[in-house]
């Protein structure tokens, strides 16, 4: 069931209609809010568009980098499991 939240980011009011928890949007404009910050200290921009789309791309950059090490982990262990798989099928082969 969607509720509605009021968040802040970086000073502005937004309602969002959505079904995730309150703790969820809170960390959400929290972690959102810390990238703002980020941007807006290394002074590249002062248009708050700019600053937002930024942080935006900050958050989507970690996204794709976290995929990628996702990815990466499920292959090994993919990997990992056919290696044991195979090295049980040799064994239970092998006269005993």
């Amino acid at each position: 069931m969607s509720e509605r939240f009021e968040v802040n980011i970086a000073g502005y009011s937004l309602t969002v209609k959505t079904d995730r928890s309150a703790e969820h949007m809170e960390r959400l404009s929290v972690l959102l809010n810390e990238r703002v910050r980020e941007v807006q200290k290394s002074g590249v921009t002062a248009n708050y568009l700019n600053v937002v789309m930024l942080a935006a791309m900050r958050l989507a950059d970690e996204v794709l980098e976290l995929r990628g090490e996702r990815e990466n982990v499920e292959k090994r262990f993919e990997q990992k499991s056919q290696d044991l798989l195979n090295a049980l099928d040799s064994a239970l082969k092998e006269p005993g």
